[in-house]
């Protein structure tokens, strides 16, 4: 990390939310620094809570212990619990596509290789059920949650977006760039809930999942 790099804590993990609209304020100075402080760790708190507890255990109370934070910021800033459930499913949306952003960064614009594509996919997966598990559950609890309200819808949209930008800078060559990147983002879906539904601690099979997988879609 760098001096001034837009991020946070959630989770005992630092990662960059540049790509996450609620973090972005149309003031500056100390002020709007300490809001913005406090809402991130609000939302971060509301992952956690998601994660270990479920949205349930989620209120503006718990969540304001949880973020040790007063619990009037709570409702200053998110003024209902779907405001707040929005808020991490967003970061949690956003966070998965600063990922695989990240990736193609690293892998730079030279052409697709579909083997150091895979290694990096499969190292990411197996991140995502291990170290941010929690991030992981949290995700899917949330989607179920809010499934089908507005604020969900324009998540999802937003989410879907982004890896398809991400996609489509790497496909460039490909005729079916959106296709496959819908198809390679839904596998990867798949093998993820999977495992966590099973509870595998086994998961190195992954690898080889992965590698077959975007063999089989891009060749």
């Amino acid at each position: 990390m760098t001096a001034g790099d837009p991020s946070t804590c959630v989770l005992g993990l630092q990662v960059r939310s540049y790509s996450v609209s609620w973090l972005i304020v149309s003031e500056i100075g100390p002020r709007a620094e300490a809001s913005r402080r406090t809402r991130e760790a609000i939302v971060a708190a509301t992952v956690r809570i998601v994660a270990r507890e479920g949205v349930a255990a989620v209120t503006h109370r718990g969540v304001a212990a949880e973020a040790e934070v007063a619990l009037s910021s709570t409702t200053w800033h998110f003024a209902t619990k779907a405001d707040i459930l929005e808020a991490a499913l967003r970061w949690s949306a956003g966070h998965e596509v600063d990922r695989i952003g990240a990736i193609a960064d690293r892998l730079g614009d030279t052409e697709f290789d579909p083997s150091a594509w895979a290694e990096e996919l499969a190292d990411w997966l197996i991140e995502q059920l291990t170290v941010e598990r929690e991030i992981a559950v949290a995700l899917y609890r949330l989607q179920v949650e809010l499934l089908g309200s507005d604020g969900a819808l324009e998540v999802h949209r937003e989410w879907g977006e982004g890896l398809l930008a991400v996609g489509e800078r790497v496909l460039e060559r490909s005729p079916t760039a959106i296709l496959d990147v819908r198809l390679i983002v839904a596998a990867l879906d798949g093998l993820r809930m999977g495992v966590l539904n099973s509870g595998e601690q086994e998961i190195e099979w992954l690898r080889l999942a992965v590698r077959r997988q975007l063999q089989a879609l891009l060749g």
